[in-house]
């Protein structure tokens, strides 16, 4: 797994000139550096805006190039909360199989279709999910005020299947039953579930589409990587106060 650079809200915030005395970041404060990003020529992974995901300023993020040429669809949010959702089943042993991530990237080519840019900020958020893995309960919290209460039950039999390719450990059954209870699904369905998926010959659980997908199909193999050099930080804050100037010296995107 190549190089990514992380960073706090707080160091992030700071950066772009967007401090908070208590270093707690409210909404406005959330879309100030959102936006100060994208001014720059950087999208900030997770997707931070206010409507979306809650931050504190201790959470960790990283910066993508954004392209002025596409814009995030309306569908993205739900894509990325199941890319979080499935990173924190696939992480409950500790570290995820490719099995699981070849699950996760199926049950997303069956329900989405993405630009360039989302397939990069989708990819970044799962690498920054293996050094940070989301915590199911937050992001179990924010389906159910995503979603209806019925949606919100499939969603999470759909998602049961990232666990279920992969090896069963004490760490991937705590987060299902977490999920499970979230949703109010009776747990011994999950165990049902678990004991009755079977691989199609393409090495996947089938799943039936959720969501209405595009056109084209995603392909999560793209990493980008993000570089970052602190003594360029020094360097660039004494020298310019362009924020632009600053993250494209500090921040490298490559194969």
């Amino acid at each position: 797994m190549k190089p990514m650079t992380v960073l706090s809200v707080i160091q992030l915030g700071n950066l772009l000139g967007i401090r908070s005395e208590d270093g707690v970041r409210s909404p406005f404060l959330k879309r100030g550096i959102y936006n100060a990003a994208k001014r720059a020529g950087y999208l900030v992974v997770p997707y931070i805006m206010p409507e979306y995901v809650e931050v504190s300023g201790d959470d960790p993020v990283t910066l993508i190039e954004d392209d002025p040429r596409e814009a995030l669809s309306p569908s993205f949010a739900d894509a990325h909360l199941l890319v979080e959702l499935g990173m924190s089943i696939a992480m409950g042993n500790g570290r995820y199989e490719p099995s699981e991530i070849r699950q996760l990237s199926y049950v997303l080519e069956r329900n989405f279709d993405f630009t360039e840019l989302e397939i990069r900020a989708l990819t970044a958020l799962k690498k920054l999910s293996y050094m940070s893995p989301p915590d199911i309960g937050r992001v179990a919290d924010m389906m159910s005020k995503r979603f209806p209460p019925d949606e919100c039950r499939e969603i999470a039999r759909m998602m049961t299947t990232v666990g279920a390719a992969g090896s069963i450990g004490s760490g991937k059954i705590i987060a299902l039953r977490k999920l499970f209870a979230a949703v109010e699904i009776d747990e011994r369905e999950l165990y049902q579930l678990m004991m009755g998926y079977r691989y199609s010959e393409s090495g996947v659980i089938e799943v039936k589409r959720m969501f209405a997908p595009r056109a084209e199909k995603p392909n999560l193999r793209r990493e980008p990587v993000v570089k970052l050099n602190f003594d360029v930080v020094a360097t660039k804050k004494r020298e310019t106060e362009s924020v632009g100037v600053i993250l494209s010296e500090i921040f490298a995107s490559g194969e």
